[in-house]
């Protein structure tokens, strides 16, 4: 029985054994299972991490190879990763900025960019356009907000693209634009504009815009006093116009010259105090001379004189300019007007006809001034452009004047041949004489016009015609002593003319009378009867130097037709007197022969 027992407790033992090495097969299964899942676990984990690492490569890779600078920042902006060309702006190693706040890295500014601040705000994209004085160059800075799960900033991307080029190109684009509009006024302005002032103003006002120059100024050539009279200004201050306006350039002056006999633009660049101002300062000088030495007011007939007079002191103070040009060259250091100082650069642009001088444009710059090919190119056709209009409009002047003086010939003619009909229709010397000075006025412009007759026996004048006369009447006696006529017209017998009466000192009664009722400028002219003088023809006008060589060549005919007219006057007179004379003694002889019929001729 024991036996059995002890065989029953181990067969128990045995099948508990077994049962736990099957346990045992099984969880020995179970690690197999797990260790060859941990293997392939490991496998996935190895893949995923070089597939990682290459993403990191790559995204690494495309980070750096933008070429515009790119940096991440934190809510404290402070830097969390950067392209190659963020680093390469800032000068800097990743190691030395990476935590820093990026506006003390690059761009340094004192506080971040006003939109990022507002990305943080509103967590909207926005762009900003920032100049960095440190490169010299324009970026456009993007800025994109990264949001967490929860819709809050978590960082912000900035791009900072280079955009210095684009924005040079517009510059010249708009400055090209701007350019071509100038041009296309210029155009217009000479295509459609006879008026030279106006034409002129146009022209400064462009050109100041194309050249780019602080001041513009034109100058049109005077062909009397060979000398650039100023003409239009732009940019040049209210003070100095009326400098401007009275410092006229000599055409022997070193840069007009050289411009004019190269008929292209010159540029000339001087620093500190130039030749320029020395230049400047000779012309001013040479015309506070010839305003010392300027002729006085003389008569039409001696404007020649007066030219040469002005010719003479043109080449003394040509060669007095010469010697200070000299001077300039040794005494920098002299004392200088200063009208237009601190001149740095001077762009001069000829006008030239196709036989003559017409003008100047100058271009003045402040600071120094380089040109290109391309600016000499556009001044030079502004030149042939404005040398172009100039010449019409003044061929279009010259033709507008010869008409104006071939009507006013005809209308003289006309005026003429109405006196000589007149003078021929009567022979009435008052009829004729009032006439005469009614038709004056339609030949020359005058407001006043008188014939007075010499009567020497009385020593005086005697009033006999005209109009415009308020303060005597017809047929009123004036002494010779009264008025200067009597001096320069009767005793000299030569033409007298006043330009303006207000400049004449000690003036005598009868000219006091006429400058009292507004009277400036009057010529008076003697008639003639064979050799005598007879009268005196006067003009008067309420303006100074109101008549030209041709209007007193018009009065001295009239003058002779006068004078041609009463002699005539005076024949006809004296031969009815002595038909008159020889009839009554015929009639005397008649009555002499018969006491019956004595007296009855004379009846």
């Amino acid at each position: 029985m024991e036996g059995q027992n002890r065989i029953a407790e181990l067969e128990s033992e045995i099948s508990r054994l077994k049962a736990e090495f099957e346990k045992a097969q099984e969880q020995a299964q179970e690690l197999e299972k797990s260790r060859r899942a941990t293997l392939f676990m490991l496998e996935d984990l190895n893949i995923s991490t070089a597939q990682v690492e290459k993403a990191k490569n790559e995204w690494e890779a495309t980070f750096d190879s933008i070429s515009d600078p790119l940096f991440i920042h934190d809510k404290e902006f402070k830097i969390v990763r950067t392209n190659k060309a963020y680093a390469d702006a800032a000068g800097m190693t990743f190691n030395h900025f990476i935590g820093r706040p990026y506006y003390e890295v690059f761009p340094k500014m004192e506080k971040p960019f006003k939109m990022c601040l507002k990305v943080q705000e509103l967590q909207e994209e926005e762009e900003e356009e920032y100049f960095c004085p440190v490169t010299n160059r324009v970026f456009k800075v993007r800025f994109y907000p990264i949001k967490d799960v929860n819709g809050g900033c978590l960082y912000s991307i900035h791009i900072m693209e280079d955009i210095t080029a684009a924005k040079k190109a517009e510059q010249q684009i708009k400055d090209e634009m701007e350019i071509t509009s100038h041009l296309l006024m210029i155009a217009d302005a000479t295509a459609h504009t006879t008026d030279v002032d106006k034409l002129m103003k146009q022209v400064v006002h462009c050109g100041h815009e194309i050249m780019r120059c602080d001041i513009c100024l034109s100058y049109l050539y005077d062909e009397d006093s060979r000398v650039f009279q100023p003409c239009e200004t732009f940019g040049l201050s209210h003070e100095l116009i009326p400098v401007f306006r009275t410092e006229p350039l000599d055409e022997k002056v070193e840069f007009v010259r050289k411009a004019m006999e190269g008929k292209e633009p010159v540029v000339i660049s001087a620093g500190g105090r130039s030749h320029l101002q020395m230049t400047i300062d000779t012309i001013a000088d040479r015309n506070h001379r010839k305003q010392e030495f300027a002729p006085t007011k003389l008569l039409p007939d001696d404007d020649k004189n007066r030219s040469q007079e002005i010719t003479d002191s043109e080449k003394d103070n040509g060669r007095s300019h010469l010697q200070m040009a000299k001077m300039s060259r040794r005494q920098e250091s002299a004392p200088t007007i200063t009208w237009l100082p601190d001149i740095s650069t001077l762009a001069v642009l000829p006008l030239i006809g196709k036989t003559e001088h017409l003008g100047l444009i100058i271009g003045i710059y402040k600071t120094p001034r380089e040109f290109t090919d391309r600016d000499k190119k556009v001044m030079q056709g502004i030149s042939n452009q404005v040398s172009t209009a100039l010449e019409q409009a003044r061929l279009y002047k010259e033709t507008v004047n010869k008409s104006m003086e071939l009507s006013h010939k005809i209308e003289t003619i006309q005026v003429m041949h109405e006196i000589g009909k007149s003078i021929l229709s009567t022979l009435e010397a008052d009829e004729i004489l009032e006439t005469v000075t009614r038709l004056i006025s339609k030949a020359i412009s005058c407001d006043m016009a008188t014939i007075l007759l010499v009567d020497n026996e009385r020593q005086g004048f005697i009033y006999k015609a005209g109009f415009g006369v308020t303060f005597y009447p017809k047929g009123q006696f004036v002494l010779f002593k009264d008025s200067s006529a009597a001096e320069e017209v009767v005793k000299k017998g030569r033409t007298e003319y006043i330009s303006n009466l207000a400049e004449v000192k000690g003036i005598l009664p009868i000219e006091e009378k006429f400058l009292k009722d507004g009277f400036l400028s009057h010529i008076r002219l003697p008639l003639f009867v064979k050799g005598e003088i007879i009268g005196i023809l006067t003009v008067g006008a309420k303006r100074p130097s109101a008549w030209t060589h041709e209007d007193l060549s018009t009065l001295e005919g009239i003058a002779s037709q006068i004078g041609v007219a009463l002699e005539n006057a005076r024949l006809i007179s004296d031969l009815e007197e002595l038909f008159i004379g020889t009839v009554k003694s015929l009639a005397s002889a008649i009555d002499a022969k018969s006491k019956w019929t004595a007296g009855h001729s004379e009846r």
